[in-house]
């Protein structure tokens, strides 16, 4: 692909996911669930924020920060998947080509999995900043708080499936354990964030 994601419409990303090729794929559209989620969540604080922008400026600014984040991650995942595919392609039929692709490969996997990492991260400050935004929410947008919610768990945990399946292929053991606990900690208590704000919305919402 010669054009950045985040220039495509809707319809041509859906469809790009669907292809054959392997860009992009679960990265990037777990990077894109969160921008989503993010622009919900700034979308029901910018409702409420209109008797007193001032008051929002600060919390606005940042959901807007990570939504931009969100979608830089969506290039940057299928980019860095594709160095990926670039060294598997590397010759190996002599030894030093041999070590020249394992040592391009290795160093490729690495970006791989620090990309949905940082993603990773970054849904969980969202997932944070929705349960802070729930008592702000007004009853006709209190669902998009879940909605955004639920989208930054989806972003955390589709990422850190992608962080695990290139860690495996790792030999730097020292690399993946820190890596690991980096994302462990994203992950720690987060089912429960988002158990919270989803029980707070159903119950705002139940008939």
């Amino acid at each position: 692909m010669t054009d950045r994601l985040n220039d495509r419409t809707l319809r041509a990303f859906s469809e790009d996911l669907a292809s054959e090729r392997p860009v992009p794929g679960g990265g990037s559209a777990a990077a894109y669930a969160g921008a989503l989620g993010a622009a919900l969540c700034a979308m029901v604080l910018r409702i409420s924020a209109k008797k007193d922008p001032e008051a929002f400026a600060a919390r606005l600014a940042d959901l807007d920060n990570l939504r931009a984040d969100f979608l830089r991650l969506v290039d940057d995942d299928s980019a860095a998947f594709a160095r990926v595919s670039v060294a598997m392609k590397m010759p190996r039929g002599t030894d030093e080509e041999k070590v020249r692709r394992k040592e391009q490969l290795q160093a490729a996997l690495l970006g791989a999995a620090r990309v949905p990492l940082e993603v990773a991260k970054t849904a969980r400050r969202l997932l944070e900043s929705s349960e802070a935004l729930v008592p702000d929410a007004s009853p006709m947008t209190v669902s998009d708080v879940g909605v955004g919610a639920l989208m930054a768990e989806t972003a955390l945990r589709g990422a850190a499936m992608n962080v695990m399946i290139n860690l495996a292929s790792l030999d730097d053991a020292a690399k993946v354990k820190a890596l690991s606990e980096e994302l462990d900690h994203a992950l720690e208590g987060s089912e429960q964030q988002r158990s919270r704000v989803v029980e707070f919305v159903e119950s705002r919402i139940a008939r």
